[in-house]
């Protein structure tokens, strides 16, 4: 088998990821640092998309997690209780007795919010430096931008998900090995363009 062997990279790309995967999970341990270490995964994949990731994995990964948890961490906390108020929701419709029409629009409605501001923040936060707001902003200014792509994208993402976590198959029982690395990195393949075309754009503009 040659050094450059297709086969051999494949192997190498995917034992990377699942080595990813670990130390994503070992920097969400404290719930509140799950931005970080998402952030984190994002400045390894999003080089691997280009095919032009470094020589330590490992130190580009813990860098980038002590680097950003200042963002990561409120970050964190904001999608939690987005989450949080949707979990309330869903348990206050199975409760109450009569029309939930009201209560199933407002999840729904927060349930858009946090899809247009999350899909991309974290992505966004390990290319580039950004405050809290300013990135938030510019995620949704993204999902925007490209429409089309985003919810082509939203729906991959809900595919893996359902193919892995709902099939009865051996996948299911070990899917938080792989399962979160393996949307970190569909994000960021499917990003990537997108960002490239901005930057030309901006270069472009603004030439040195």
């Amino acid at each position: 088998m040659r050094l450059d062997s297709p086969v051999l990279a494949a192997g190498t790309r995917i034992t990377n990821l699942l080595i990813l995967n670990f130390y994503w999970l070992l920097g969400c341990l404290p719930i509140v640092t799950a931005g970080a270490s998402t952030i984190a995964a994002f400045s390894v994949t999003l080089k691997m998309a280009e095919d032009r990731e470094g020589s330590s994995m490992t130190a580009q990964f813990w860098t980038a997690f002590v680097k950003n948890l200042k963002h990561g961490v409120p970050l964190s906390l904001i999608l939690l209780a987005g989450l949080g108020s949707v979990w309330m929701d869903v348990k206050l419709i199975e409760e109450q007795i009569g029309d939930s029409t009201g209560l199933l629009i407002a999840g729904i409605a927060v349930l858009i919010l946090l899809l247009m501001h999350f899909l991309y923040v974290f992505a966004l936060e390990a290319r580039y430096k950004n405050g809290l707001l300013a990135g938030l902003a510019n995620a949704r200014g993204i999902f925007l931008y490209d429409l089309r792509r985003s919810l082509l994208l939203t729906a991959a993402l809900l595919a893996e998900f359902i193919l892995i976590t709902q099939l009865n198959t051996p996948l299911r029982l070990f899917s938080i090995l792989f399962l979160p690395i393996l949307m970190i990195y569909t994000i960021s393949k499917a990003l990537m363009p997108v960002l490239r075309n901005l930057e030309e754009t901006a270069g472009k503009q603004n030439p040195s």
